[in-house]
């Protein structure tokens, strides 16, 4: 009886062995016949709660690892919501710009009396809208020049996104 199942015993590992890959019945036999002792599966249970804590401390790294993950992408979206200001910004500029051209060209006369001529002007635009500091850098006569100081001084534009604009206007005169 103590032959059977010793046999059975063996032809189980056998087929166990296959199933997992082993190499041959011989491995097969010689981790059958070895008995099964207290002391051997303690340590089984000692590598399983050890390989528990591995499993624990593993998923704290994927965790920490996830969280790390999670940083950078938050830094990545303060960089595109920063990308995204500073593109509305630059359409709210140029916007204001095609505006402040509009109202500039409404003032400029389509003809004047003093002939061909040209003029560059330098002005700043204040919360209010209200050009100050308008100066003529150059001009071809010093009608001209005047001509675009009065266009630009008596400028009602819209209040300028930042607070305030610095701005050069030239004028070519027919």
């Amino acid at each position: 009886m103590r032959h059977i199942s010793r046999l059975t015993l063996s032809l189980s590992a056998i087929a166990l062995a296959c199933a997992l890959g082993a190499s041959g019945p011989a491995r097969a036999l010689d981790e059958a016949t070895k008995p099964k002792t207290e002391e051997s599966a303690e340590p089984k249970r000692e590598e399983s709660k050890d390989t528990k804590r591995e499993d624990k401390t593993e998923k704290r790294e994927d965790k920490t690892g996830a969280q790390s993950e999670q940083k950078p992408k938050a830094a990545s979206d303060e960089k595109s919501a920063e990308k995204a200001a500073e593109k509305k910004n630059k359409a709210d500029s140029a916007a204001y710009l095609r505006k402040l051209g509009q109202l500039i060209r409404a003032r400029a006369p389509g003809a004047s009396n003093l002939g061909e001529g040209s003029a560059v002007v330098r002005f700043r635009l204040g919360a209010s809208g209200a050009p100050s500091g308008v100066t003529v850098v150059s001009a071809s006569t010093p009608k001209h020049g005047e001509l675009a100081r009065s266009i630009i001084s008596g400028l009602r534009a819209p209040p300028p996104p930042g607070g305030s604009y610095d701005g050069v206007q030239s004028f070519r005169f027919h």
